[in-house]
């Protein structure tokens, strides 16, 4: 049916998921940590591949810090960083290790930021085996210790950012008590930032146990259920059910979770016209996932004036209508992302014909290429906001012959939407156009 529920526990199933042991030094709370080198007290933790070992300063971890990308913590630091990216030449990582030491080394903490590529998660012949394989040794994380970690911080941390690369939810499911191990996360009085990408949970109550009551920025994008990886309506009810228990979120980003037009008009007024970036991407080539129609949209302009950035990308139920409701409603809108909608060039000079502040508007089908008089028809509109708007497809950024005083007003723009992306990603930033006088 329509409704079946492909959630389940799968803690029954039979499985070896467990890390070989590593021949790395257990770790142990000994009172003051010492540098490496100097013995002088420690300031950093090194994350390398054989241990993970302590400095003093730069110029002590300075053969460490000849690899590529190298992983540390800065002791008196606030923010727990480490991303595990592709480019690092560090393959091994003890995140047991770094959440015990931040636990125990880290007074200051409060904001945690991890971003752990599938590389270092995934054995190498599971990529492309939906998570059937065993979690790569070379990465280490157990439940307990992220839950007492967690435990321990929680009257300090304001944010808890959490991305996984794609393909490794079955993986981290294992490792971390099938994500109940973020429990904690929803009982932090201080916690105002909340995001878990590409996570997969086994029931909708296992994410909605993690959500807290003070949440002002919260991303669950790309957040799946079960095995199979659907959601059933009942659990979207749930999920958003939820969220109205969470009513001072200024950022709300569930992209890849089929909210479909129902939910965003029983939801958004709950927010009093406080929410300023609402991001409701659908799912590329995946209708089941994209469930949003113009209506939906008509709903964001209806009941969010105030808002700053709409993405609906991929949501290809969404066209003309929906976009210019939210131009003609909310006068300080920033940012729109269409792009996969059926929104196409005549739609968009129409729109921008509405006296608008946009800075950014993304639109188009993967494959299609402009004409020529199409693109002359877009630079007009462009030219038309004195070069204000950049306008961007699935291509990328839309090239435009401009004028040098309309091609530095376009300059300026790109600066702030790009601050405002690295704002985004910042675990201190709620509303990643903070800053600009918004």
């Amino acid at each position: 049916s329509e409704d079946e529920d492909y959630s389940g526990d799968y803690r029954d199933e039979p499985k070896s998921w467990k890390s070989e042991e590593k021949d790395r030094p257990k770790y142990e709370n000994s009172g003051p940590l010492k540098c490496k080198e100097c013995g002088s007290a420690a300031k950093f933790c090194a994350l390398d591949n054989d241990s993970n070992d302590f400095y003093c300063s730069k110029s002590c971890m300075k053969n460490f810090l000849e690899e590529t990308a190298p992983l540390y913590l800065e002791l008196d630091s606030e923010t727990f960083k480490v991303h595990a990216t592709e480019a690092s030449s560090i393959r091994t990582i003890d995140l047991d290790h770094a959440l015990q030491v931040a636990r125990d080394y880290m007074p200051s903490l409060k904001y945690v930021d991890i971003f752990i590529n599938q590389d270092y998660i995934l054995e190498d012949d599971t990529y492309g085996s939906f998570g059937l394989g065993e979690p790569n040794p070379n990465f280490m994380l157990s439940s307990h210790v992220l839950e007492h970690f967690l435990e321990s911080k929680s009257a300090d941390l304001v944010a808890f950012v959490f991305h996984l690369d794609d393909c490794c939810w079955e993986e981290i499911k294992a490792l971390t008590d099938r994500c109940r191990a973020f429990a904690p996360l929803a009982r932090m009085p201080n916690l105002k930032k909340l995001s878990l990408t590409n996570f997969g949970f086994d029931d909708v109550e296992t994410i909605t146990m993690c959500l807290n009551p003070g949440l002002e920025s919260l991303r669950l994008d790309q957040a799946a259920i079960g095995f199979e990886r659907i959601w059933s309506n009942s659990q979207v009810d749930a999920l958003v059910s939820k969220l109205f228990q969470l009513p001072h979120l200024v950022s709300l980003s569930l992209s890849g979770i089929p909210i479909t037009d129902s939910h965003v008009r029983f939801l958004l007024p709950r927010f009093n016209n406080q929410l300023k970036c609402l991001h409701l991407r659908g799912d590329f080539g995946d209708p089941s996932c994209s469930p949003l129609t113009d209506n939906g949209v008509k709903a964001i302009a209806e009941f969010c004036p105030s808002i700053l950035t709409v993405d609906v990308d991929y949501q290809d139920e969404v066209g003309f209508s929906g976009i210019l409701a939210l131009v003609q409603n909310c006068p300080n809108l920033l940012e729109i992302g269409a792009c996969g909608t059926s929104l196409d060039v005549e739609d968009v000079r129409s729109i921008l014909s509405v006296p608008n502040e946009l800075l950014n508007l993304s639109f188009g089908e993967i494959g299609h290429d402009h004409s020529i008089t199409e693109k002359v028809s877009l630079q007009n509109a462009v030219m038309s906001t004195n070069g204000r708007l950049v306008i961007c497809t699935m291509s990328g950024l839309m090239k435009m012959n401009l004028p040098p005083e309309h091609k530095a007003n376009q300059d300026d723009s790109m600066a702030k939407i790009e601050r405002a992306h690295e704002q985004q990603r910042d675990p201190m930033v709620c509303n990643k156009w903070d800053g600009e006088g918004w």
